[in-house]
Protein backbone atom coordinates (compact mmCIF):
# COMPACT_ATOMS: atom_id res chain seq x y z
CA UNK A 1 0.00 0.00 0.00
CA UNK A 2 1.40 3.37 -1.02
CA UNK A 3 0.91 5.64 2.01
CA UNK A 4 1.75 9.32 2.13
CA UNK A 5 1.36 11.65 5.06
CA UNK A 6 -0.22 15.06 4.74
CA UNK A 7 2.56 17.08 3.12
CA UNK A 8 3.41 20.75 3.51
CA UNK A 9 1.96 21.81 0.16
CA UNK A 10 -1.26 19.94 0.83
CA UNK A 11 -1.45 21.39 4.34
CA UNK A 12 -1.08 24.96 3.14
CA UNK A 13 -3.62 24.41 0.39
CA UNK A 14 -6.20 23.00 2.76
CA UNK A 15 -5.63 25.68 5.36
CA UNK A 16 -6.39 28.32 2.75
CA UNK A 17 -9.41 26.60 1.27
CA UNK A 18 -10.86 25.80 4.68
CA UNK A 19 -10.62 29.46 5.63
CA UNK A 20 -12.31 30.42 2.37
CA UNK A 21 -15.06 27.89 2.96
CA UNK A 22 -15.66 29.38 6.39
CA UNK A 23 -15.85 32.90 5.01
CA UNK A 24 -12.36 33.80 6.18
CA UNK A 25 -13.37 33.75 9.84
CA UNK A 26 -12.31 31.51 12.69
CA UNK A 27 -14.34 28.29 12.65
CA UNK A 28 -14.25 24.69 13.71
CA UNK A 29 -12.14 23.83 10.69
CA UNK A 30 -9.16 25.37 12.49
CA UNK A 31 -9.35 22.58 15.12
CA UNK A 32 -7.54 20.25 12.74
CA UNK A 33 -4.49 22.41 12.05
CA UNK A 34 -1.40 20.22 11.87
CA UNK A 35 1.18 20.81 14.61
CA UNK A 36 4.88 20.40 13.89
CA UNK A 37 6.24 17.10 15.14
CA UNK A 38 2.79 15.49 15.55
CA UNK A 39 1.89 12.35 13.60
CA UNK A 40 -0.49 13.13 10.72
CA UNK A 41 -4.22 12.93 11.34
CA UNK A 42 -4.77 11.86 7.73
CA UNK A 43 -2.68 9.51 5.60
CA UNK A 44 -3.19 9.24 1.84
CA UNK A 45 -3.30 5.76 0.34
CA UNK A 46 -3.55 4.56 -3.25
CA UNK A 47 -7.09 3.47 -4.23
CA UNK A 48 -6.20 0.53 -6.43
CA UNK A 49 -5.78 1.03 -10.14
CA UNK A 50 -7.55 4.39 -10.05
CA UNK A 51 -4.20 5.76 -8.88
CA UNK A 52 -6.06 8.22 -6.62
CA UNK A 53 -4.32 9.02 -3.34
CA UNK A 54 -7.32 9.17 -1.01
CA UNK A 55 -7.58 10.03 2.66
CA UNK A 56 -7.68 6.98 4.91
CA UNK A 57 -10.99 8.30 6.27
CA UNK A 58 -13.64 9.00 3.64
CA UNK A 59 -16.56 11.35 4.25
CA UNK A 60 -20.18 10.80 3.29
CA UNK A 61 -23.02 12.99 2.13
CA UNK A 62 -25.07 12.19 5.28
CA UNK A 63 -22.50 13.50 7.74
CA UNK A 64 -23.73 16.45 9.77
CA UNK A 65 -23.44 19.40 7.38
CA UNK A 66 -21.74 21.49 10.06
CA UNK A 67 -18.79 19.09 9.84
CA UNK A 68 -18.05 19.59 6.15
CA UNK A 69 -15.58 22.40 6.73
CA UNK A 70 -13.91 20.36 9.47
CA UNK A 71 -13.56 17.39 7.13
CA UNK A 72 -11.93 19.58 4.48
CA UNK A 73 -9.63 21.20 7.03
CA UNK A 74 -8.60 17.78 8.35
CA UNK A 75 -7.55 16.76 4.84
CA UNK A 76 -10.36 14.33 3.95
CA UNK A 77 -10.52 14.32 0.16
CA UNK A 78 -13.10 11.67 -0.85
CA UNK A 79 -16.88 12.07 -0.54
CA UNK A 80 -19.26 9.13 -0.81
CA UNK A 81 -22.76 9.17 -2.40
CA UNK A 82 -22.93 12.89 -3.14
CA UNK A 83 -26.23 12.53 -5.02
CA UNK A 84 -27.82 12.97 -1.60
CA UNK A 85 -26.98 16.67 -1.66
CA UNK A 86 -29.44 19.16 -3.21
CA UNK A 87 -26.43 21.35 -4.07
CA UNK A 88 -22.68 21.24 -3.63
CA UNK A 89 -21.70 22.36 -0.10
CA UNK A 90 -19.74 25.57 0.18
CA UNK A 91 -16.58 23.98 1.64
CA UNK A 92 -16.26 21.87 -1.52
CA UNK A 93 -17.17 24.76 -3.81
CA UNK A 94 -14.11 26.52 -2.40
CA UNK A 95 -11.82 23.71 -3.59
CA UNK A 96 -10.41 23.14 -7.04
CA UNK A 97 -12.28 20.18 -8.54
CA UNK A 98 -9.07 18.17 -8.99
CA UNK A 99 -8.32 18.43 -5.25
CA UNK A 100 -11.05 16.00 -4.15
CA UNK A 101 -12.82 12.82 -5.24
CA UNK A 102 -16.42 11.65 -5.13
CA UNK A 103 -18.92 9.09 -6.36
CA UNK A 104 -22.57 9.03 -7.36
CA UNK A 105 -24.54 5.92 -6.40
CA UNK A 106 -27.11 4.42 -8.75
CA UNK A 107 -29.79 1.92 -7.81
CA UNK A 108 -30.72 0.29 -11.11
CA UNK A 109 -29.15 -2.20 -13.48
CA UNK A 110 -30.91 -0.69 -16.51
CA UNK A 111 -28.90 1.38 -18.97
CA UNK A 112 -31.25 4.31 -19.44
CA UNK A 113 -32.21 4.49 -15.78
CA UNK A 114 -28.58 4.45 -14.66
CA UNK A 115 -27.62 7.10 -17.19
CA UNK A 116 -30.53 9.35 -16.20
CA UNK A 117 -29.89 8.99 -12.45
CA UNK A 118 -26.23 9.81 -12.83
CA UNK A 119 -26.73 12.78 -15.13
CA UNK A 120 -29.50 14.29 -13.02
CA UNK A 121 -27.25 14.22 -9.97
CA UNK A 122 -24.14 15.47 -11.75
CA UNK A 123 -25.88 18.42 -13.38
CA UNK A 124 -27.80 19.29 -10.19
CA UNK A 125 -24.50 19.59 -8.35
CA UNK A 126 -22.94 21.59 -11.17
CA UNK A 127 -19.91 19.31 -11.53
CA UNK A 128 -18.15 18.74 -14.86
CA UNK A 129 -17.30 15.14 -13.97
CA UNK A 130 -17.60 12.55 -11.21
CA UNK A 131 -14.77 10.27 -10.20
CA UNK A 132 -16.86 7.11 -9.91
CA UNK A 133 -20.30 5.79 -10.81
CA UNK A 134 -21.16 3.43 -7.97
CA UNK A 135 -23.62 0.55 -8.24
CA UNK A 136 -25.21 0.63 -4.80
CA UNK A 137 -25.64 -2.85 -3.28
CA UNK A 138 -27.98 -4.24 -5.92
CA UNK A 139 -26.65 -7.75 -6.37
CA UNK A 140 -28.19 -10.45 -4.19
CA UNK A 141 -26.18 -13.43 -5.49
CA UNK A 142 -22.72 -13.77 -7.08
CA UNK A 143 -24.07 -15.23 -10.33
CA UNK A 144 -26.03 -12.04 -10.98
CA UNK A 145 -22.76 -10.17 -11.58
CA UNK A 146 -22.47 -11.77 -15.02
CA UNK A 147 -26.18 -11.46 -15.79
CA UNK A 148 -27.34 -7.95 -14.88
CA UNK A 149 -25.02 -5.65 -16.78
CA UNK A 150 -27.09 -2.97 -18.51
CA UNK A 151 -25.55 -0.26 -16.33
CA UNK A 152 -22.19 -0.97 -17.98
CA UNK A 153 -23.49 0.56 -21.20
CA UNK A 154 -24.52 3.68 -19.29
CA UNK A 155 -21.07 3.86 -17.75
CA UNK A 156 -19.36 3.47 -21.12
CA UNK A 157 -21.45 6.31 -22.55
CA UNK A 158 -20.75 8.60 -19.61
CA UNK A 159 -17.04 7.85 -19.69
CA UNK A 160 -16.87 8.54 -23.44
CA UNK A 161 -18.57 11.89 -22.76
CA UNK A 162 -15.96 12.77 -20.11
CA UNK A 163 -18.52 12.77 -17.29
CA UNK A 164 -17.16 9.88 -15.21
CA UNK A 165 -13.77 8.24 -14.78
CA UNK A 166 -14.21 4.94 -12.91
CA UNK A 167 -16.78 2.25 -12.12
CA UNK A 168 -17.30 1.24 -8.50
CA UNK A 169 -19.79 -0.70 -6.40
CA UNK A 170 -20.92 -0.83 -2.79
CA UNK A 171 -22.14 -4.09 -1.27
CA UNK A 172 -23.73 -4.65 2.13
CA UNK A 173 -26.46 -7.16 1.37
CA UNK A 174 -26.58 -10.76 0.20
CA UNK A 175 -23.40 -12.83 0.19
CA UNK A 176 -21.15 -9.78 0.44
CA UNK A 177 -17.74 -11.44 0.10
CA UNK A 178 -18.77 -13.77 -2.73
CA UNK A 179 -20.52 -10.99 -4.65
CA UNK A 180 -17.50 -8.70 -4.30
CA UNK A 181 -15.19 -11.49 -5.43
CA UNK A 182 -17.37 -11.96 -8.53
CA UNK A 183 -17.21 -8.24 -9.25
CA UNK A 184 -13.44 -8.29 -8.94
CA UNK A 185 -13.21 -11.30 -11.25
CA UNK A 186 -15.41 -9.53 -13.81
CA UNK A 187 -12.70 -6.93 -14.38
CA UNK A 188 -15.25 -4.11 -14.67
CA UNK A 189 -14.90 -2.47 -11.26
CA UNK A 190 -11.97 -0.26 -10.25
CA UNK A 191 -12.88 -0.04 -6.58
CA UNK A 192 -15.43 -1.54 -4.19
CA UNK A 193 -17.04 -0.55 -0.94
CA UNK A 194 -18.03 -3.67 1.02
CA UNK A 195 -19.37 -3.89 4.56
CA UNK A 196 -16.37 -4.95 6.66
CA UNK A 197 -16.45 -5.03 10.44
CA UNK A 198 -13.76 -6.00 12.91
CA UNK A 199 -14.72 -9.69 12.57
CA UNK A 200 -14.03 -10.54 8.92
CA UNK A 201 -14.49 -14.23 8.12
CA UNK A 202 -12.13 -16.27 5.95
CA UNK A 203 -14.15 -15.63 2.79
CA UNK A 204 -14.03 -11.88 3.36
CA UNK A 205 -10.27 -11.91 3.90
CA UNK A 206 -9.85 -14.04 0.77
CA UNK A 207 -11.86 -11.48 -1.20
CA UNK A 208 -9.69 -8.66 0.13
CA UNK A 209 -6.54 -10.50 -0.89
CA UNK A 210 -8.03 -11.02 -4.35
CA UNK A 211 -8.75 -7.28 -4.56
CA UNK A 212 -5.15 -6.51 -3.64
CA UNK A 213 -3.88 -8.98 -6.26
CA UNK A 214 -6.10 -7.45 -8.96
CA UNK A 215 -5.37 -3.88 -7.87
CA UNK A 216 -9.02 -3.14 -7.06
CA UNK A 217 -9.27 -0.50 -4.34
CA UNK A 218 -11.33 -1.15 -1.21
CA UNK A 219 -13.14 1.45 0.92
CA UNK A 220 -14.62 -0.35 3.93
CA UNK A 221 -18.07 0.61 5.21
CA UNK A 222 -20.22 -0.41 8.19
CA UNK A 223 -17.10 -0.56 10.35
CA UNK A 224 -18.58 0.99 13.52
CA UNK A 225 -21.70 -1.08 14.22
CA UNK A 226 -20.03 -3.02 17.01
CA UNK A 227 -18.73 0.15 18.66
CA UNK A 228 -22.16 1.65 19.20
CA UNK A 229 -23.49 -1.51 20.82
CA UNK A 230 -20.33 -2.15 22.86
CA UNK A 231 -20.40 1.32 24.42
CA UNK A 232 -23.80 0.52 25.96
CA UNK A 233 -22.33 -2.44 27.86
CA UNK A 234 -20.70 -1.29 31.09
CA UNK A 235 -18.44 -4.34 31.30
CA UNK A 236 -17.10 -3.90 27.78
CA UNK A 237 -16.72 -0.17 28.25
CA UNK A 238 -14.63 -0.72 31.38
CA UNK A 239 -12.45 -3.33 29.65
CA UNK A 240 -11.83 -1.05 26.67
CA UNK A 241 -11.08 1.97 28.85
CA UNK A 242 -8.51 -0.10 30.73
CA UNK A 243 -6.47 -0.13 27.52
CA UNK A 244 -7.39 3.24 25.99
CA UNK A 245 -8.17 5.32 29.05
CA UNK A 246 -11.55 6.99 29.76
CA UNK A 247 -11.01 9.46 26.91
CA UNK A 248 -9.53 6.95 24.48
CA UNK A 249 -10.38 6.91 20.80
CA UNK A 250 -12.57 3.88 20.15
CA UNK A 251 -13.19 4.97 16.56
CA UNK A 252 -9.53 5.40 15.69
CA UNK A 253 -8.69 1.99 17.17
CA UNK A 254 -11.35 0.28 15.06
CA UNK A 255 -10.41 2.20 11.91
CA UNK A 256 -6.74 1.28 12.27
CA UNK A 257 -7.73 -2.37 12.72
CA UNK A 258 -9.77 -2.42 9.51
CA UNK A 259 -7.08 -0.54 7.57
CA UNK A 260 -4.65 -3.33 8.48
CA UNK A 261 -6.73 -5.94 6.62
CA UNK A 262 -5.26 -6.87 3.21
CA UNK A 263 -6.25 -4.60 0.36
CA UNK A 264 -8.19 -2.01 2.39
CA UNK A 265 -7.36 1.55 1.34
CA UNK A 266 -9.76 3.59 3.46
CA UNK A 267 -12.88 3.48 5.62
CA UNK A 268 -16.09 5.50 5.48
CA UNK A 269 -17.40 5.69 9.06
CA UNK A 270 -20.66 7.16 10.17
CA UNK A 271 -20.13 10.61 11.74
CA UNK A 272 -22.90 12.69 13.32
CA UNK A 273 -21.01 15.21 15.44
CA UNK A 274 -17.62 16.76 16.03
CA UNK A 275 -16.83 14.39 18.89
CA UNK A 276 -17.23 11.37 16.59
CA UNK A 277 -15.07 12.96 13.91
CA UNK A 278 -12.38 13.72 16.48
CA UNK A 279 -12.68 10.16 17.85
CA UNK A 280 -12.04 8.71 14.38
CA UNK A 281 -8.94 10.77 13.61
CA UNK A 282 -5.96 9.48 15.54
CA UNK A 283 -3.16 11.78 16.63
CA UNK A 284 -0.69 8.89 16.37
CA UNK A 285 -0.75 7.81 12.72
CA UNK A 286 -2.61 4.74 11.46
CA UNK A 287 -0.54 1.83 12.78
CA UNK A 288 -2.45 0.21 15.70
CA UNK A 289 -0.67 0.61 19.03
CA UNK A 290 -0.58 -2.22 21.58
CA UNK A 291 -3.31 -0.64 23.68
CA UNK A 292 -5.54 -0.18 20.65
CA UNK A 293 -5.10 -3.81 19.63
CA UNK A 294 -6.04 -4.93 23.12
CA UNK A 295 -9.08 -2.63 23.17
CA UNK A 296 -10.32 -3.94 19.83
CA UNK A 297 -9.92 -7.49 21.12
CA UNK A 298 -12.40 -6.60 23.89
CA UNK A 299 -14.83 -5.10 21.38
CA UNK A 300 -14.45 -8.19 19.17
CA UNK A 301 -15.45 -10.51 22.01
CA UNK A 302 -18.64 -8.53 22.45
CA UNK A 303 -19.31 -8.16 18.72
CA UNK A 304 -18.98 -11.88 18.02
CA UNK A 305 -22.11 -12.51 20.06
CA UNK A 306 -24.02 -9.30 19.46
CA UNK A 307 -23.24 -7.62 16.12
CA UNK A 308 -23.95 -9.14 12.69
CA UNK A 309 -21.00 -8.75 10.32
CA UNK A 310 -23.29 -9.06 7.23
CA UNK A 311 -21.18 -11.85 5.78
CA UNK A 312 -24.28 -13.51 4.31
CA UNK A 313 -23.24 -17.07 5.09
CA UNK A 314 -26.58 -17.78 6.79
CA UNK A 315 -28.73 -16.80 3.82
CA UNK A 316 -28.57 -20.00 1.81
CA UNK A 317 -29.51 -22.04 4.89
CA UNK A 318 -32.84 -20.27 5.51
CA UNK A 319 -35.71 -22.33 4.05
CA UNK A 320 -37.92 -19.23 4.01
CA UNK A 321 -35.47 -16.98 2.18
CA UNK A 322 -35.49 -14.37 4.95
CA UNK A 323 -33.15 -11.45 4.22
CA UNK A 324 -31.33 -12.01 7.50
CA UNK A 325 -28.40 -9.65 6.93
CA UNK A 326 -30.67 -6.83 5.79
CA UNK A 327 -33.07 -7.30 8.71
CA UNK A 328 -30.22 -7.14 11.23
CA UNK A 329 -28.60 -4.23 9.41
CA UNK A 330 -31.82 -2.21 9.58
CA UNK A 331 -32.07 -3.08 13.28
CA UNK A 332 -28.58 -1.63 13.74
CA UNK A 333 -29.67 1.56 11.97
CA UNK A 334 -32.55 1.77 14.43
CA UNK A 335 -30.86 0.73 17.67
CA UNK A 336 -27.29 1.99 17.25
CA UNK A 337 -27.37 4.83 14.74
CA UNK A 338 -30.71 6.26 15.86
CA UNK A 339 -32.11 6.34 12.30
CA UNK A 340 -35.45 4.97 13.42
CA UNK A 341 -37.70 6.19 10.64
CA UNK A 342 -35.25 5.31 7.89
CA UNK A 343 -34.76 1.84 9.40
CA UNK A 344 -38.50 1.21 9.41
CA UNK A 345 -38.89 2.50 5.86
CA UNK A 346 -36.10 0.26 4.57
CA UNK A 347 -37.56 -2.72 6.39
CA UNK A 348 -41.01 -2.02 4.96
CA UNK A 349 -39.57 -2.22 1.43
CA UNK A 350 -38.67 -5.86 1.96
CA UNK A 351 -41.39 -8.27 0.78
CA UNK A 352 -43.26 -9.81 3.71
CA UNK A 353 -41.78 -13.19 2.78
CA UNK A 354 -38.26 -11.84 3.35
CA UNK A 355 -38.94 -9.92 6.55
CA UNK A 356 -37.91 -11.35 9.91
CA UNK A 357 -41.55 -12.11 10.65
CA UNK A 358 -41.37 -14.96 8.14
CA UNK A 359 -38.78 -16.79 10.27
CA UNK A 360 -39.97 -20.26 11.31
CA UNK A 361 -37.49 -20.51 14.15
CA UNK A 362 -35.84 -23.62 12.70
CA UNK A 363 -32.32 -22.47 13.63
CA UNK A 364 -30.69 -23.38 10.33
CA UNK A 365 -29.19 -19.87 10.17
CA UNK A 366 -27.50 -20.30 13.54
CA UNK A 367 -25.83 -23.45 12.32
CA UNK A 368 -24.18 -21.44 9.54
CA UNK A 369 -23.35 -18.25 11.44
CA UNK A 370 -19.55 -18.16 11.82
CA UNK A 371 -19.95 -15.98 14.91
CA UNK A 372 -22.36 -18.38 16.62
CA UNK A 373 -24.90 -15.60 17.20
CA UNK A 374 -28.39 -16.28 18.52
CA UNK A 375 -29.84 -15.21 15.18
CA UNK A 376 -33.43 -16.28 15.83
CA UNK A 377 -33.79 -14.06 18.86
CA UNK A 378 -32.26 -11.14 17.01
CA UNK A 379 -34.70 -11.62 14.13
CA UNK A 380 -37.65 -11.66 16.52
CA UNK A 381 -36.49 -8.44 18.16
CA UNK A 382 -35.82 -6.84 14.79
CA UNK A 383 -39.32 -7.58 13.55
CA UNK A 384 -40.92 -6.36 16.78
CA UNK A 385 -38.95 -3.11 16.48
CA UNK A 386 -39.24 -2.44 12.76
CA UNK A 387 -42.59 -3.84 11.63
Amino acid sequence: MDDRAWGVTRRRFLAGTAAAALGGGVGLGRAFAQDAGVAPRIVYRRLGRTGYMVSHVVAAWDWNEFLYADAVAAGINYWHKIAGWPKLPQPLQALEREAWYCDIAIDTFEEEGAYAQFEWSRTSLGLPYIDAMKLHSLYEKPEEVGQKMGFLKAFDRLKAEGKVRHLAAAQHGGETAAICAAMIESGHFDHLQPAIGILPEANMLAMLRLAADRDVGIIAKKVMGAVGRAKTDAGVRGAVEKHLGPDGKWGAAVIKTVLAFPGVTAVVPRVENFEQLEDNLSTHGIAPAAGERAAVAEIRRFARAEQCSYCGQCLAACPQGVAISDCLRFATYHDVYGDREQAKQLYARLPDSRQAGACLGCGACEGECPQGMAVRGKLRRAHATLA
